[in-house]
């Protein structure tokens, strides 16, 4: 073969594999593709059981996605902006998406004590909950998202001290759940707290000795969510591994665990029993990661093997 024809060639397969490959794995996600992401998300475990995918917003600002929550046909996501590996704090902001489309509807900047915004969970009347690892917001979420300031939106906020750490957030209908990562499996606890302690605590620390009660949770949890029957699901990760947890919330056992994409982190059930999640993975922060999939995806729970 000549060169030139050899060259030729190859000039076409560039062509073909630039182009056509990009443009359909492009056309499965909905949202505003990042800049620095090259070609699609990457394959992940349990790929089939993720019926719906939409870039996270702010990447390209450089926040690193976190937390997740469901309300009124609309997806919340927390995230606070670092692209430093060695740096895990930053300004936290909170997105709105349109869950249908992808696109984004609004956005909102939690205070400037907020360094890592882990969790979100709506607990009813409008009122959404914001973890930082040691705080939790209050937050009317009408008042965030008509571009109101966070002095105004944020109606309170309490401290977190001792065993109780807010990684991340759920309401189970009665009890405000936060949950502490932790590498060791013993530290590990979700804390169940009563609604009340945004009045009685406003301002003030709370720590394990006012919980409603405490259970195991699974090392390196990064996110709860609670289905309809009451069962606690939990997403563990880390750079080498993503784990989805379905426990008993009574005692914290497991029934079944399903692998995931790595970076894995909060979880948030939508009004079908359909479980929202998002993965950090290929955010800049964490660009140098195995896998690329900075992404919310929406997952049904009956495809999960």
């Amino acid at each position: 073969m000549t060169g030139s024809l050899k060259c030729s060639i190859m000039v076409a397969c560039v062509v073909f594999y630039s182009l056509f490959p990009l443009v359909a794995s492009g056309a499965e996600v909905l949202g505003i593709k990042p800049r620095h992401v090259w070609g699609g998300p990457s394959s992940v475990p349990n790929d089939y059981a993720m019926t719906k995918k939409i870039w996270a917003p702010g990447i390209d600002d450089g926040y690193v996605p976190q937390g997740v929550a469901w309300a009124d046909g609309a997806i919340y996501l927390s995230s606070y902006r670092s692209t430093d590996p060695k740096v895990d704090k930053g300004p936290c902001r909170i997105y709105k998406i349109n869950a249908e489309s992808g696109r984004t509807l609004g956005q909102f900047d939690l205070p400037e004590d907020c360094g890592h915004a882990g969790g979100l969970a709506f607990i009813g009347n409008g009122i959404l909950v914001a973890s930082d690892t040691r705080r939790l917001y209050k937050i009317d979420a009408t008042a965030a998202f008509a571009g109101q300031s966070g002095t105004t939106a944020v109606i309170a906020a309490v401290k977190l001290g001792g065993q109780v750490k807010g990684s991340f957030v759920d309401f189970d209908g009665t009890s405000v759940f936060v949950g502490s990562y932790e590498k060791d499996a013993d530290k590990a606890k979700g804390h169940f707290l009563s609604p009340s302690i945004f009045g009685t605590h406003k301002d003030k620390t709370v720590s394990e000795d006012i919980a409603v009660r405490t259970i195991p949770i699974p090392r390196e949890a990064q996110g709860a969510a609670f289905d309809k029957e009451g069962n606690l699901w939990i997403a563990a990760s880390s750079s080498r591994f993503g784990t989805l947890y379905k426990l008993d919330a009574g005692a914290g056992r497991s029934m079944s665990s399903y692998e995931m994409v790595i970076g894995i982190e909060d979880l948030g059930f939508d009004d079908q029993g359909r479980l929202w999640s998002v993965s950090e993975a290929g955010s800049i922060r964490w660009q140098k990661w195995s896998k690329t999939f900075p992404l919310l995806f929406r997952i049904d729970p009956n495809k999960l093997k």
